[in-house]
């Protein structure tokens, strides 16, 4: 494959070591391979890591991210003391391309997961295909396939098949269904639960691997079709990403954003997760570890704006219609996050037989936020419909009458209570601005919405209570004495969620108290690398945590609208910078060494890069015509 059809942030190659091979990578050495039901984390030493079937939030089969010697992999390298690597995406798809070397030889290994589209249904199967073809001399490859099912709590036996490959059979009263591994491919004296091999190839050879759920005696004698899926995974890639408008300033790593967030909608429904890992840490070593492969209607909403940004109305459309199902006539269950199918119950509970990232445990599966009161939520999804009226959209009568206005009502009810805000705080309820403020959102999405359509009935009391909410903000939620809006009621804190005002339209950029509150963030919240911390307050929950990516964007957004573009386009390109080799964001960077932390990759982060990206690059362009024209 040559190099011009292979797109990646940094084209470096990196020194992997035969004695690290068992040992944890950093988070940001790995890509991300999916059919929009789940994903795989694949590791620049050609390791899978993370995989979990069939769903997102289904146990893992390989866990090895969570527990270096108990979690399994399924690993295809050289063999080697040292080999050099370095990954790629082919250009404009999901598809991963890890490349080796070793002295005078080299092979690429590709790796995808097949989707594609036939007679308009997604076809989508949970397969792993995995190809690794010598390009250059002759080269000694090592595979290794170590499947640990149920968190690693399962060593499954091997069952071997002439000519067809292995099975790896659920034991007794186990949930899973096994997994197979469809290979010509002979593994000598395979040991309880792993398989292990080296072969040789010459240049121009290749050999398959598959992966698939479901005991060996299902699919024998079956070809598992991979240059078939591959090529029509690839072209539906191409055709997908193809239908995206924007062309601007940092273009090739909005691509990427966008293909990385397709890869986290949940296609069967269209729930969009926050990260398709559990338990990456917010401090290495620390307990911020959470669990984030549920539907945030928070996170998903704003990858609304996201797709809709980039002219991509079917994922925004497809989403809006499974919040419909889920909450009309049902806002009286409003909750945070959802499971990917509409589950309600996502309890939080510790899983035992993992140790942990980097020993940073506990794993946790579940997430007790689920059973919070976030009263952002009400207003984030009348947004989210008002959003995407405006993008062609229309608001029915029923969706007005069974939704919008018992959230207003809803909203009238509880706007005045403390909650535990977008940083879902596990300490006491707070007063929260941020919070406030969509509750103000709310009812002036919900305004805009009735004038639009004619609905008029309600318009002088929400008026009257869009009043009443802006006021109380402005008289509680702002200290004059630091200039500055405060993380919440009789505060002198901060918090970064706050630089959303301007973008929500609650009040001007240029208006000075947002741009007093600007400056207080820069003074106190930015660190010395230009990340944003979310607040420096206490928060009820031991140790500490990283710069959160997204707030970076947001203050990028802020000062875009505040006209201050040369810091805007400073601060940009320097947060744009810390995505991974491949244009990967995690949730969260450690101020101090740069190194990645959080789940990975985080939705929220590629949201906020990519609406700044495309509201800063309208406005430099805009600026640079206008200069060119005076």
């Amino acid at each position: 494959m040559s190099s011009t059809n292979i797109t990646t942030a940094r084209d470096r190659f990196k020194t992997i070591r035969r004695s690290d091979l068992f040992s944890y990578k950093p988070i940001s050495d790995y890509g991300i391979i999916g059919d929009m039901k789940s994903c795989a984390l694949v590791g620049i030493d050609g390791s899978i890591d993370w995989f979990c079937i069939p769903r997102f939030d289904s146990p893992s089969v390989f866990g090895a991210l969570l527990d270096s010697e108990k979690g399994g992999r399924f690993r295809i390298c050289p063999n080697a003391d040292s080999f050099e690597s370095v990954q790629a995406y082919e250009s404009m798809t999901n598809i991963l391309v890890t490349s080796f070397s070793v002295y005078s030889a080299a092979a690429t290994l590709t790796d995808f997961m097949p989707c594609f589209v036939v007679q308009r249904t997604l076809v989508s199967s949970g397969e792993l295909h995995r190809r690794v073809e010598c390009t250059k001399g002759k080269i000694q490859i090592d595979v290794r396939f170590e499947p640990r099912p149920g968190y690693g709590s399962q060593v499954p036996n091997v069952e071997h098949v002439n000519g067809v490959g292995y099975s790896f059979p659920s034991p007794p009263r186990s949930t899973n269904q096994g997994v197979s591994l469809l290979t010509k491919l002979d593994f000598s004296s395979p040991g309880q639960g792993t398989v292990v091999s080296t072969i040789e190839l010459a240049e121009g050879e290749k050999l398959d691997l598959v992966m698939r759920q479901g005991i060996i005696r299902r699919h024998s004698l079956e070809n598992p079709s991979t240059e078939i899926k591959l090529r029509e995974t690839r072209e539906y890639w191409k055709k997908w990403i193809g239908k995206c408008s924007y062309g601007g300033k940092w273009k090739d790593q909005v691509l990427r954003s966008a293909l990385a967030l397709k890869l986290l909608v949940y296609s069967p429904t269209g729930a969009i997760i926050a990260s398709p890992t559990t338990s990456l840490p917010e401090e290495i070593g620390g307990t911020r570890n959470w669990d984030y492969r549920y539907s945030w209607i928070r996170d998903s909403s704003f990858v609304v704006w996201a797709f809709h940004s980039l002219g991509f109305s079917e994922e925004a459309d497809s989403y809006l219609d499974w919040l419909l199902g889920a909450f009309c006539l049902t806002i009286g269950n409003l909750q945070p996050m959802l499971g990917i199918t509409g589950e309600r119950d996502l309890t939080e509970k510790s899983v035992e037989t993992l140790s942990g990232y980097l020993d940073s445990h506990p794993v946790r599966i579940g997430n007790e936020a689920w059973k919070q009161f976030q009263l952002d939520l009400y207003g984030i999804i009348i947004d989210a419909l008002y959003f995407s009226y405006k993008h062609g959209r229309g608001i029915d009568r029923k969706v007005f009458d069974y939704l919008i206005r018992p959230l207003i009502s809803a909203l009238e009810k509880m706007w005045t209570k403390p909650d535990c805000g977008i940083w879902e705080v596990r300490s006491q309820n707070e007063q929260f601005v941020y919070s406030k403020m969509w509750a103000w959102v709310g009812v002036d999405r919900a305004i805009k919405i009735a004038e639009a359509h004619g609905y008029t009935e309600d318009l002088q009391h929400w008026s009257e209570l869009r009043d009443r909410i802006k006021n109380e903000i402005f008289s509680k939620g702002y200290d004059p004495s630091i200039q500055s809006f405060v993380r919440s009621y009789g505060s002198r804190e901060l918090d970064a969620a706050n630089l959303l005002m301007p973008q929500v339209r609650f009040i001007s950029a240029s208006d000075p108290k947002m741009s007093s509150t600007v400056d207080r963030t820069l003074e106190r919240l930015l660190t010395k690398r230009k990340f944003v911390y979310r607040y420096l307050a206490e928060d009820g929950l031991p140790g500490k945590e990283g710069a959160f990516l997204i707030c970076s964007f947001w203050l990028v957004n802020c000062l875009t609208m505040a006209g201050r573009l040369e810091e805007a386009r400073k601060i940009m390109d320097s947060a744009a910078s810390y995505a991974n080799h491949l244009g990967l964001f995690s949730e969260e960077i450690d101020p101090d060494s740069g190194d990645m932390l959080g789940n990975f990759p985080q939705a929220f982060t590629h949201m906020g890069f990519i609406t700044a990206a495309v509201n800063l690059s309208e406005a430099l362009e805009k600026a640079d015509s206008q200069e060119q024209n005076s």
